[in-house]
């Protein structure tokens, strides 16, 4: 089960109690919205009590925030950005996964990294023809926004379609710096921690496949006024792309095996599902029991779940929020478990700045949270180790069939 609640707050909160209730009451009307195409999406994120999210100890927590790169006039960053650094900071260097529980049951470790998912420099990437305004671009929206202590930690970094307006390779480029927290070596590439447990002879594994989605969906090329054009699928990079995702997802035995990428496969906010990913990535995906996909591109946040499969989306570390007028589109059958959207673009409605994510990992389970600007928690979430996600998945399609069965 999944709820909705301000289960995490930092001690240090800025957000007044008046303008926190604003938030939530303005989430639990999009949810109060969503219940006519999904009721039990509702049901699930209104029923905080209910929820089976227990705190537990955490062995590993890590970050993610996507969209979050700037602007590109002086000082080159938003005020949004930098109240989202403040309270991804304040997330990141917590002891506690929920306000007033610092014991032992309760404590987890700092973070150990960010995943950055991509449109790092808005709103046209990095310069081909102009190094010294690129190195420009990496302190005033990148070294000198994410400075806390808490924050000088690894940032593994994926493109986005406004990197693509820009030079990426420059990006690539920076990761090389041997003094940079830059982690970039290459559009596709993967991550693998080894997670030490109660047990000094057992581990936990975590594997995130980094993705290049550009290469498979296509590239949004952009003018000088910022405008999108059609998209344009060069297939020899497309072919590439998911040959190195077949092949690494082929091959993990990791407890936890996210793929992230920067497009959404499905999107209830402006610009909607990503076709070729629901074409291309998502079989693959739910072929070798990833346990989740993680996106941006959409300045709004999102859980859904369709076919057993969970989707998360963060794309507001630079601002929020896209409209959701696009939930209508969500194939049926999915369940709609939270979203954190205006009514319309950046109308202001949902009364949020910005927003990341926290994935705190225990022996039994990752805890998914969703956190807005200043460190709240708006919702969370458990997802299971892949061996477990697939005994109840065989459970419960062995049920379904035994009341089809009954009901014959």
């Amino acid at each position: 089960m999944n709820f909705f609640r301000g289960a995490y707050r930092p001690t240090s909160l800025t957000m007044s109690r008046q303008r926190t209730s604003t938030i939530l009451l303005s989430v639990l009307l999009v949810t109060f919205l969503l219940a006519a195409s999904s009721t039990a999406a509702a049901q699930s994120v209104l029923s905080s009590e209910e929820s089976q999210v227990v705190e537990r100890k955490s062995l590993f927590r890590f970050l993610a925030i996507g969209d979050w790169g700037g602007k590109s006039k002086p000082p080159y960053c938003t005020d949004e950005q930098r109240e989202v650094a403040n309270g991804m900071a304040l997330v990141a260097s917590s002891s506690s996964s929920s306000v007033g529980k610092s014991d032992d049951e309760h404590t987890v470790p700092e973070a150990e990294f960010v995943l950055a998912l991509g449109d790092n420099f808005y709103a046209a990437g990095l310069p081909m023809k102009d190094p010294e305004h690129a190195t420009l671009r990496f302190t005033k929206t990148f070294e000198d926004v994410y400075s806390q202590e808490a924050l000088n930690i690894p940032w593994y970094v994926l493109a986005g379609n406004h990197d693509y307006c820009g030079d990426v390779t420059k990006q690539l480029e920076y990761a090389q710096s041997d003094s940079t927290r830059w982690i970039f070596p290459d559009y596709n590439y993967v991550i693998t921690k080894n997670i030490k447990t109660g047990n000094r002879k057992s581990s936990v594994t975590l594997e995130i496949i980094m993705i290049d989605t550009q290469h498979i969906a296509g590239y949004f090329d952009c003018n000088r006024n910022d405008q999108y054009y059609p998209e344009d699928i060069q297939p020899h990079l497309q072919e590439k792309a998911l040959s190195f995702i077949q092949s690494k997802l082929a091959n993990s035995s990791a407890d936890y095996l996210l793929v992230a990428g920067h497009y959404p496969v499905f999107s209830a906010c402006s610009n909607g599902n990503t076709q070729v990913l629901i074409e291309k990535l998502d079989p693959l995906m739910k072929k070798y029991g990833v346990t989740a996909y993680l996106s941006g591109h959409e300045h709004c946040q999102f859980h859904y779940n369709f076919e057993n499969f969970d989707y998360l989306l963060t794309g507001n570390g630079n601002g929020c929020c896209y409209g959701s007028e696009e939930k209508k589109n969500l194939p049926e059958g999915g369940k709609l478990q939270y979203l954190l959207a205006d009514d319309k673009d950046y109308s202001g409605s949902s009364g949020v700045n910005g927003g990341f994510a926290s994935f705190d990992i225990g022996e039994e389970d990752m805890i998914v949270r969703m956190h807005i600007e200043s460190g709240e928690t708006l919702y969370e979430t458990k997802l299971l180790p892949r061996k477990k996600k697939k005994i109840k998945n065989v459970l419960e399609e062995t049920t379904k069939k035994s009341i089809r069965v009954a009901v014959a």
